[in-house]
Protein backbone atom coordinates (compact mmCIF):
# COMPACT_ATOMS: atom_id res chain seq x y z
CA UNK A 1 0.00 0.00 0.00
CA UNK A 2 1.66 3.26 -0.97
CA UNK A 3 1.63 5.89 2.24
CA UNK A 4 0.39 9.52 1.74
CA UNK A 5 3.62 10.91 0.71
CA UNK A 6 4.18 8.50 -2.28
CA UNK A 7 0.32 9.50 -3.14
CA UNK A 8 1.04 12.90 -3.48
CA UNK A 9 4.00 12.65 -5.63
CA UNK A 10 2.12 10.33 -7.81
CA UNK A 11 -1.42 12.06 -8.02
CA UNK A 12 1.29 15.70 -9.08
CA UNK A 13 2.24 13.57 -12.02
CA UNK A 14 -0.48 12.35 -12.93
CA UNK A 15 -2.18 15.88 -13.15
CA UNK A 16 0.97 17.30 -14.73
CA UNK A 17 0.70 14.23 -17.24
CA UNK A 18 -2.94 14.69 -18.27
CA UNK A 19 -2.38 18.47 -18.19
CA UNK A 20 0.05 18.46 -20.56
CA UNK A 21 -1.56 16.13 -22.75
CA UNK A 22 -4.80 18.18 -22.78
CA UNK A 23 -2.90 21.64 -23.71
CA UNK A 24 0.33 20.42 -25.36
CA UNK A 25 -0.49 17.76 -27.83
CA UNK A 26 -0.38 17.91 -31.56
CA UNK A 27 -3.46 17.22 -32.68
CA UNK A 28 -2.48 14.53 -34.99
CA UNK A 29 -0.84 12.66 -32.77
CA UNK A 30 -3.49 10.04 -32.28
CA UNK A 31 -1.73 7.17 -30.71
CA UNK A 32 0.84 7.87 -28.37
CA UNK A 33 -1.54 10.03 -27.04
CA UNK A 34 -3.53 10.11 -22.84
CA UNK A 35 -5.03 6.57 -23.87
CA UNK A 36 -1.58 4.94 -24.51
CA UNK A 37 -0.40 6.05 -21.52
CA UNK A 38 -2.94 5.26 -19.41
CA UNK A 39 -2.53 1.49 -20.60
CA UNK A 40 0.73 1.71 -20.18
CA UNK A 41 0.61 2.80 -16.45
CA UNK A 42 -2.42 -0.14 -16.03
CA UNK A 43 0.05 -2.54 -17.08
CA UNK A 44 3.34 -1.21 -15.31
CA UNK A 45 1.27 -1.73 -12.37
CA UNK A 46 -0.16 -5.09 -12.92
CA UNK A 47 3.46 -6.18 -13.70
CA UNK A 48 5.08 -4.96 -11.40
CA UNK A 49 2.71 -6.05 -8.98
CA UNK A 50 3.47 -9.37 -10.09
CA UNK A 51 7.44 -9.23 -8.76
CA UNK A 52 6.10 -7.78 -5.81
CA UNK A 53 8.39 -4.56 -6.40
CA UNK A 54 9.51 -2.43 -3.66
CA UNK A 55 7.53 0.22 -2.76
CA UNK A 56 9.87 3.24 -3.85
CA UNK A 57 10.63 1.12 -7.46
CA UNK A 58 7.10 0.58 -8.62
CA UNK A 59 6.37 4.36 -7.51
CA UNK A 60 9.48 5.26 -10.15
CA UNK A 61 7.97 2.79 -12.22
CA UNK A 62 4.72 3.71 -12.45
CA UNK A 63 6.16 7.74 -13.03
CA UNK A 64 8.20 6.54 -16.02
CA UNK A 65 4.83 5.12 -17.30
CA UNK A 66 3.30 8.67 -17.19
CA UNK A 67 6.22 10.04 -18.41
CA UNK A 68 7.32 7.97 -21.25
CA UNK A 69 6.05 9.43 -23.98
CA UNK A 70 5.64 13.08 -22.69
CA UNK A 71 8.86 13.81 -25.39
CA UNK A 72 5.91 12.53 -28.18
CA UNK A 73 3.47 15.89 -27.75
CA UNK A 74 4.83 17.94 -30.68
CA UNK A 75 4.24 14.38 -32.81
CA UNK A 76 8.31 14.01 -33.54
CA UNK A 77 9.11 10.74 -33.13
CA UNK A 78 12.91 11.05 -33.41
CA UNK A 79 14.47 11.02 -29.74
CA UNK A 80 11.36 11.69 -28.06
CA UNK A 81 12.54 9.32 -25.48
CA UNK A 82 15.40 11.35 -24.85
CA UNK A 83 13.37 14.50 -24.46
CA UNK A 84 10.74 12.51 -22.17
CA UNK A 85 13.94 11.62 -20.20
CA UNK A 86 15.25 14.94 -19.76
CA UNK A 87 11.54 16.33 -18.73
CA UNK A 88 11.21 13.70 -16.22
CA UNK A 89 14.72 14.52 -14.86
CA UNK A 90 13.66 18.35 -14.78
CA UNK A 91 10.14 17.98 -13.66
CA UNK A 92 11.19 15.00 -10.35
CA UNK A 93 14.31 17.69 -9.37
CA UNK A 94 11.90 20.28 -8.99
CA UNK A 95 9.80 18.15 -6.65
CA UNK A 96 12.93 17.06 -4.74
CA UNK A 97 12.67 13.56 -5.62
CA UNK A 98 16.41 12.39 -5.22
CA UNK A 99 18.71 12.01 -7.65
CA UNK A 100 18.83 7.67 -7.58
CA UNK A 101 15.55 7.46 -8.24
CA UNK A 102 15.57 10.31 -11.28
CA UNK A 103 18.32 8.07 -12.85
CA UNK A 104 16.18 5.29 -12.30
CA UNK A 105 12.88 6.87 -14.19
CA UNK A 106 15.10 8.10 -16.22
CA UNK A 107 16.80 5.06 -17.70
CA UNK A 108 13.55 3.33 -17.25
CA UNK A 109 12.31 5.84 -20.64
CA UNK A 110 15.36 5.30 -22.36
CA UNK A 111 14.98 1.90 -22.46
CA UNK A 112 11.39 2.09 -24.56
CA UNK A 113 13.96 2.95 -27.17
CA UNK A 114 13.42 0.86 -30.11
CA UNK A 115 15.15 -1.70 -30.54
CA UNK A 116 14.39 -2.47 -27.02
CA UNK A 117 17.35 -3.18 -25.01
CA UNK A 118 16.74 -2.77 -21.00
CA UNK A 119 19.34 -3.36 -18.38
CA UNK A 120 17.21 -4.52 -15.33
CA UNK A 121 13.95 -5.76 -14.23
CA UNK A 122 12.32 -2.48 -14.33
CA UNK A 123 13.25 -1.67 -17.77
CA UNK A 124 12.13 -5.03 -18.60
CA UNK A 125 9.01 -4.33 -17.55
CA UNK A 126 7.86 -0.86 -19.25
CA UNK A 127 9.20 -2.47 -22.79
CA UNK A 128 7.28 -4.89 -22.41
CA UNK A 129 3.59 -2.55 -20.57
CA UNK A 130 4.69 -0.09 -24.29
CA UNK A 131 4.16 -2.95 -27.07
CA UNK A 132 1.31 -4.70 -24.27
CA UNK A 133 -0.87 -3.79 -27.63
CA UNK A 134 1.53 -6.09 -29.47
CA UNK A 135 -0.78 -8.64 -27.75
CA UNK A 136 -3.62 -7.53 -26.98
CA UNK A 137 -7.14 -8.33 -28.38
CA UNK A 138 -7.48 -4.10 -30.00
CA UNK A 139 -3.92 -5.36 -31.55
CA UNK A 140 -5.79 -4.35 -35.12
CA UNK A 141 -7.49 -1.40 -34.13
CA UNK A 142 -4.44 0.23 -32.74
CA UNK A 143 -2.10 -0.72 -35.35
CA UNK A 144 -4.25 1.12 -38.18
CA UNK A 145 -4.36 4.02 -35.32
CA UNK A 146 -0.71 3.98 -35.61
CA UNK A 147 -0.76 4.05 -39.44
CA UNK A 148 -3.12 6.97 -39.46
CA UNK A 149 -0.64 8.88 -36.78
CA UNK A 150 2.11 8.12 -39.15
CA UNK A 151 0.53 9.57 -42.27
CA UNK A 152 -0.62 12.36 -40.47
CA UNK A 153 2.94 13.40 -39.05
CA UNK A 154 5.13 12.67 -42.23
CA UNK A 155 2.66 13.59 -44.63
CA UNK A 156 2.97 9.78 -46.39
CA UNK A 157 0.04 7.64 -47.65
CA UNK A 158 0.67 4.39 -46.91
CA UNK A 159 -0.87 1.68 -48.57
CA UNK A 160 -2.94 -1.10 -45.81
CA UNK A 161 -0.63 -4.30 -47.12
CA UNK A 162 2.35 -1.74 -46.98
CA UNK A 163 1.31 -0.94 -43.66
CA UNK A 164 0.74 -4.40 -42.87
CA UNK A 165 4.03 -5.93 -44.12
CA UNK A 166 5.43 -3.57 -42.07
CA UNK A 167 3.75 -4.22 -39.05
CA UNK A 168 4.44 -7.94 -39.41
CA UNK A 169 8.29 -7.53 -39.79
CA UNK A 170 8.45 -5.37 -36.62
CA UNK A 171 6.44 -8.43 -34.50
CA UNK A 172 8.80 -10.81 -35.74
CA UNK A 173 11.67 -9.09 -34.76
CA UNK A 174 10.14 -7.97 -31.31
CA UNK A 175 11.39 -9.72 -28.58
CA UNK A 176 9.00 -9.80 -24.80
CA UNK A 177 12.00 -9.30 -22.22
CA UNK A 178 10.39 -10.46 -18.73
CA UNK A 179 9.15 -13.38 -17.65
CA UNK A 180 5.62 -12.32 -17.02
CA UNK A 181 5.50 -10.66 -20.06
CA UNK A 182 6.92 -14.08 -21.89
CA UNK A 183 4.13 -16.17 -20.41
CA UNK A 184 0.59 -13.76 -20.65
CA UNK A 185 1.71 -11.68 -23.96
CA UNK A 186 3.40 -14.06 -26.06
CA UNK A 187 0.56 -16.38 -26.41
CA UNK A 188 -1.67 -13.14 -27.64
CA UNK A 189 1.35 -11.49 -29.76
CA UNK A 190 1.44 -14.60 -32.00
CA UNK A 191 -2.56 -15.10 -32.59
CA UNK A 192 -2.46 -11.95 -33.47
CA UNK A 193 0.58 -11.99 -35.78
CA UNK A 194 -1.16 -15.33 -37.46
CA UNK A 195 -4.31 -13.37 -37.72
CA UNK A 196 -2.18 -10.50 -39.65
CA UNK A 197 -0.52 -12.58 -41.57
CA UNK A 198 -3.81 -13.78 -42.66
CA UNK A 199 -4.97 -10.14 -43.48
CA UNK A 200 -1.88 -9.19 -45.73
CA UNK A 201 -2.69 -12.60 -47.48
CA UNK A 202 -6.10 -11.54 -48.11
CA UNK A 203 -5.33 -8.06 -49.59
CA UNK A 204 -2.56 -9.47 -51.84
CA UNK A 205 -4.85 -12.26 -53.54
Amino acid sequence: MFNKQVDKLLLEIEYKTRELFDTALNPEVCYHNLDHTLSIVNQVGIIGGFYDLPQEQQEDLTIAGWLHDIGYLQGVAQEHEKRGAAFAGKLLASMSVEPCRINRVQGAILATKVPQQPQNLLECIICDADLYHLSSDQFYEQTLILKKENEQLNRKKWKLAEWLRNSEQFMKQHRYHSEYAKEHFLPGKLANLEFLQAKIKELEF
